[in-house]
């Protein structure tokens, strides 16, 4: 049988599969396929034990709600008020399609699943009670507004307290209205310690698939999916694993919806091992991933000294400060490399977003100082003036390093965890969007070491945040801004719980932006950086002239056809631009 379940990665590389193995589940054992999703945006993940969890596990615990006669306990601090009712309801299914395994195959990704119940007086619309008001909200948070065979779903809390079996009648395919998953084996958290490292992802284009035969192939793969009739993989990749049972790797799919509606089809399929008798089985176990966070390959063209960049996914590179045993501080190599890097971004005509990140324990620790040491300490130069223009020169190739990034017709996003300090700061502000995790700080350094900050930070924060006071306030005295103040100020836009979760949701951030005419984005950014210098009346000026070329692009009658016919954009192409 297989099993769809999310796993994290290892340094952004090969996904680890320690969430969910057989001795961490109830189920499924040796013979099933389990399939779970997780992703990044949406709520944190639990991170409390015990009360927290609301209901039985792998093996009899107490049940909440006002069937029960308990109230739910109040929920852990990174969630807000849960769902009063563990009960949701999903509009918008295929019921030519849709049952209630498929339906169980989807939700219990996001918790385990009590019930299932197709309402007859409501067509495409069914119950589906979760064992806690948290997997209600998780539900929520990461599947609605998602498509599933063309449909779009509308995931909401249902007004019921719990689902009554009444009278059930037959889908389409001939299963039964209802089904109780209350002891299935399928329903993968055995202990709320378990549950509690579980981080919930979105769904995203790629599986990760596990306990799989030693032999599986894509030929495999792709005779289940014909078989089921979901489409095919557009790329199958086997991890050459140790385990002497089974095996694992990643499927992709060309979008989002055909790879959750494959998720629906194949979680718990029964997979035949070519080297066991007929009547036995192996597991397959796949992970629905964040696109790109399970696999980044070297991107071509791109190999430094300073920097890693990788083609994250499909139109998305991920640009990493990759000096984690000096703290990625900024040295030479990088000043020179970040300008060559994004002068070759912005002629990549596939690329359309960029996530930039450090390796290792933070951010950026800002200029290496040996480095600067060298440059003012020992100048060139025979007088005053020649050292002056020197100096001069040094300065604006450093500017240029982050105004490179400004100019860069592309989105970039920047995810900061640990420390973005001097130059971190200069940087991040070049960029359009800024993430952070909560254990991030911000620190204009410059005052400690003797100068005022000369690469961009006293020029675009005050634009940034909008509140010179405080820019004066951190400029002056060096202290350390944390991620609560720096999302109130508006320096970054979300936080998140850790380094992990906030890179999956830059990523899939990018994913998003992506999937968008690139002559819109790009114009957009164009035009956005000019109405920050100049007035309303020049930047309307500016914005007819612009349009009255782009508007004759062909992008804009693929945009409106796709939102017209209820139609991901994800699945219009776009031409490279």
């Amino acid at each position: 049988m297989v099993t769809l379940a999310a796993t994290p990665t290892n340094a952004r590389g090969s996904p680890l599969s320690w969430e969910i193995t057989p001795q961490n589940m109830e189920g499924p054992t040796v013979g099933t396929t389990a399939i779970t999703m997780m992703r990044a945006t949406g709520p944190p993940h639990l991170t409390t034990k015990g009360e927290g969890w609301v209901h039985q596990w792998g093996s009899p615990g107490p049940k909440y709600g006002p069937q029960y006669g308990h109230p739910h306990p109040s929920p852990p601090p990174e969630y807000g008020p849960h769902a009063d009712s563990p009960v949701l309801m999903v509009y918008g299914l295929d019921q030519s399609k849709m049952n209630c395994d498929r339906v169980f195959n989807v939700f219990c990704l996001y918790g385990n699943v009590e019930k299932v119940k197709f309402m007859k007086s409501k067509p495409g619309a069914a119950m589906v009670e979760m064992a806690d008001g948290y997997a209600v909200d998780r539900a929520i948070t990461h599947l609605n507004n998602n498509f599933m065979f063309g449909q779009k779903l509308n995931v909401c809390v249902s007004k019921q307290p719990a689902i009554m079996p009444g009278q059930s009648y037959g889908l389409e395919d001939g299963s039964c209205s209802y089904k109780d998953f209350s002891e299935s084996r399928n329903n993968r958290f055995s202990t709320p310690e378990q549950a509690a490292k579980n981080r919930i992802q979105h769904p995203s284009n790629v599986l990760h698939f596990f306990n799989a035969p030693l032999e599986v192939t894509e030929e495999n793969f792709f005779e289940i999916c014909d078989e089921l009739g979901v489409k095919r993989p557009s790329s199958v990749k086997v991890f050459s694993g140790k385990s002497e049972r089974s095996s694992s790797g990643l499927l992709e799919w060309e979008s989002k919806s055909d790879a959750l509606e494959t998720l629906g089809f194949l979680n718990h399929y029964q997979m035949k091992n070519p080297r066991l008798t007929a009547s036995n089985y192996s597991g397959l176990s796949i992970s629905l991933r964040l696109t790109g966070s399970s696999a980044q390959e070297e991107a071509p063209d791109h190999s430094y000294e300073s920097l890693r960049v990788t083609s994250a996914q499909k139109h998305v590179l991920h640009v990493q400060l990759n000096r984690p045993n000096k703290r990625n501080a900024m040295n030479k190599a990088f000043w020179r490399e970040m300008v060559e890097c994004f002068n070759k971004i912005s002629r990549d005509a596939d690329c359309r977003a960029v996530v930039i990140s450090g390796a290792g324990k933070m951010f950026t620790a800002g200029i290496d100082l040996m480095d600067l040491a060298s440059d003012i300490l020992q100048p060139k130069g025979d007088d005053v003036a020649r050292i002056s223009w020197y100096l001069r020169d040094i300065i604006t190739r450093y500017q240029e390093t982050f105004s490179v990034i400004e100019k860069c017709p592309k989105p970039v996003i920047a995810a900061v965890h640990g420390g973005c300090i001097g130059g971190g700061v200069d940087l991040i502000t070049a960029c359009d969007i800024r993430y952070c995790a909560q254990d991030a700080f911000f620190q204009v350094k410059e005052v400690d070491v003797g100068l005022a900050a000369d690469v961009g930070t006293l020029q675009r924060l005050p634009k940034v945040i909008g509140n010179q006071s405080l820019v004066n306030e951190l400029a002056f005295t060096a202290r350390k801004m944390m991620a609560d103040e720096a999302l109130g100020c508006g320096l970054v836009s979300r936080v998140f719980p850790d380094k992990e979760v906030m890179l999956d949701a830059a990523l899939a951030l990018a994913a998003e932006i992506s999937s968008k005419s690139p002559v819109a984005v790009q114009s957009t950014k164009v035009n956005l950086l000019y109405s920050r210098n100049h007035s309303v009346a020049e930047s309307l000026n500016y914005v007819a002239s612009w349009n009255m070329s782009m508007l004759q692009t062909q992008d804009i009658t693929k945009s409106v056809q796709a939102v017209t016919e209820n139609k991901e954009l994800k699945s219009v192409t776009f031409s490279k631009l």
